[in-house]
């Protein structure tokens, strides 16, 4: 009997040793994981004199803010990125194209945005694209979406927002989606922004998804598939040439993903 308890005793040790040795190699492993996730390669000095040279200091000292943002929140989750880039970067002042670049309609590039310090509607979420993509989230779950939103007059003005989709894989009204909104600080869920009429939704490879608004909610109307979308086409040959130019001043690092 006495044989039989210190048995049953040794196995409870043995069982209590592996726990720990497999908390250790659990922690171990977590712990490299969450290392191997700081790879946001660092601008370079020549980066930045060359852009303070071309836009002043200020510019400089917001992207030094810009990039040390990126290096401290590259780890929190997903849902904290998208709180603290949507606030951080509502911090741009809104500014209409044809004051800002004497055109009706221009989709400025991240770097022309933050170096000039202000932007539309569409640059801002443009920026916020850009830093989430820094961030770790990739393109599949982020769209520009097209809306309309009631004024207090009761009619309906242009305006675009970034959402942010939970599950890349499902349609976009089969998943909880996310707004980022340069008019409001707080990310809400889509469906409870019933103060926002969707019009259409655009990926980064020109993928339109145009959508239906009723009484019951939204739903997928119509897919297109790679669409020719001027201001993105014009965009992203702004966005290469930036990323060709600052090349050669950031040590072979690119500024801008390589995936926008």
């Amino acid at each position: 009997m006495i044989e039989q308890v210190h048995a049953e005793r040794g196995k409870t040790v043995v069982r209590a040793y592996l726990l720990v040795v497999c908390l250790i190699l659990s922690l171990l492993i977590a712990a490299s994981g969450e290392a191997e996730t700081l790879n946001h390669p660092p601008w370079s000095e020549r980066f930045y004199q060359f852009v303070e040279e071309q836009y002043g200091g200020d510019a400089g000292k917001r992207l030094r803010f810009l990039e040390t943002f990126i290096l401290e929140h590259q780890n929190i989750p997903v849902m904290e990125k998208l709180v603290l880039v949507n606030k951080t970067m509502n911090r741009l002042p809104w500014i209409a194209d044809s004051d800002k670049w004497k055109r009706s309609d221009y989709w400025a590039t991240p770097l022309q945005t933050i170096t000039t310090f202000g932007g539309d509607c569409e640059d801002i979420a443009i920026v916020k694209w850009f830093v989430l993509n820094h961030l770790g989230v990739p393109n599949e779950n982020l769209r520009l979406a097209y809306v309309k939103f009631r004024t207090s007059r009761g009619t309906y003005g242009s305006h675009m927002v970034l959402i942010y989709l939970v599950d890349s894989q499902k349609p976009v009204d089969r998943q909880p989606v996310y707004v980022l909104d340069n008019n409001l600080d707080e990310v809400r869920l889509a469906k409870e922004r019933s103060d926002l009429y969707a019009v259409h939704l655009i990926d980064a490879e020109g993928n339109v998804t145009l959508i239906a608004e009723s009484s019951t909610g939204r739903s997928v109307r119509e897919e297109l598939k790679e669409r020719e979308i001027r201001q993105l086409s014009e965009l992203k040959r702004r966005i290469a040439a930036d990323r060709n130019t600052y090349l050669e001043f950031s040590d072979g690092t690119y500024f801008m993903p390589m995936s926008f």
